[in-house]
């Protein structure tokens, strides 16, 4: 009879985490999907844990960034010189979200840090911060180039300076010091710096810069915990991307149309490769636990995802907005939350019967 009775405790917990058999989605994939410059057709499309697809259109002109954040999701419309933030719910986005001005400043991309979110741009080249208390608009920081990639780490900020203010190639990654509100050190690494990830305390930059003809040059950088700095330039016309990625500790490069690990010398190990798409349709890549996302557009009709999962080696592909370029990634905490209580509850209901 105890035994019958454990059991339909058991149900009724189970039970009750659900109101129906319908299961609620706990996870988002967000693409910011560029769309054509001055057209305002930028869209974000956005794909559930079943592989539902879904989406926001006509957000503004150039969809350039994403970041989740405390169940939100900030959107960087660089050219609408604007950022949008929308409540996230397993059901999808709360329209119309909310809309902040960046007073023409060219928006780029963004990190946040406690209650301000960080961002770069190009038109007013400084960096800016969004309050996230009051939506309020600051400049942190006034630079001589035009500033892309940011990210936080501990107390100091590390942006790339990716071009001077005459359009020429720059060479520098700045820290900045959120604490003392100052500009910590400026480093001089590979020639237009883009891309930041922390391998550790080790920063690693991405570099993509172009000669007086227009032909693409690539290579990576990486500043020491001892801000030593190692530099490799891959030549011209190298078959590279410009983003950088930290999988389980191990760095790699976009290149030769999937990523490729880089060396402690930083040279490209193209036996190691995970991905075989075509270089010139690779716009961007991001990675979430064993997936890799592929953005692939020829910009024109073709524009898909492509994910990857590293441990089966199966693709998925989706059809998506104009220009998939950034990733952003949604996981329900508080369901989650929900069901660990559950369990609890399950565990000293059990315990209370055996008693």
């Amino acid at each position: 009879m105890k035994k019958v009775f454990i059991l339909l405790l058991i149900s009724i917990v189970f039970f009750s985490c659900s109101s129906s058999d319908e299961i609620v989605n706990s996870k988002w994939t967000f693409i910011a999907c560029e769309g054509n410059y001055g057209a305002s057709n930028g869209s974000i499309y956005m794909i559930n844990q079943f592989g539902q697809v879904d989406s926001v259109m006509e957000v503004g002109d150039v969809v350039q960034s994403l970041k989740v954040h405390n169940n939100k999701l900030f959107v960087i419309v660089n050219n609408s010189h604007k950022i949008m933030a929308y409540d996230i719910s397993p059901n999808g986005l709360s329209l119309p979200g909310i809309e902040v001005n960046t007073e023409n400043s060219s928006p780029r991309e963004m990190a946040i840090a406690d209650d301000k979110l960080y961002f770069t741009n190009w038109n007013s080249k400084d960096i800016k911060y969004l309050d996230l208390i009051n939506y309020t608009v600051n400049t942190l920081v006034e630079l001589n180039g035009l500033p892309e990639d940011i990210i936080s780490k501990g107390n100091k900020l590390f942006f790339t300076i990716n071009m001077n203010e005459d359009y020429s190639s720059s060479d520098q990654v700045i820290s900045y010091d959120i604490d003392d509100n100052k500009i910590d050190k400026t480093y001089t690494v590979g020639k237009g710096p883009l891309n930041l990830a922390f391998r550790n305390n080790d920063l690693f930059i991405s570099n993509t810069y172009y000669d007086e003809s227009y032909n693409s040059f690539h290579g990576t950088s990486r500043i020491d915990n001892n801000d030593n700095i190692k530099i490799i330039d891959y030549g011209k016309d190298s078959p590279c991307g410009g983003s950088i990625h930290n999988i389980d500790n191990i760095m790699y490069r976009s290149a030769y149309g999937g990523i490729v690990e880089i060396d402690d010398n930083l040279e490209l190990m193209i036996n190691n490769k995970i991905g075989s798409f075509t270089q010139s349709e690779v716009y961007s890549i991001d990675t979430d636990g064993d997936n890799i996302y592929f953005g692939l557009t020829d910009y024109s009709k073709k524009n898909e995802v492509k994910i990857l999962n590293i441990q089966s080696g199966s693709v998925q592909t989706y059809n998506v907005g104009i220009i998939p370029g950034d990733f952003a990634f949604w996981k329900n905490n508080n369901l989650q939350a929900t069901l660990k209580h559950a369990v609890s509850t399950m565990y000293h209901l059990v315990t209370v019967v055996l008693y």
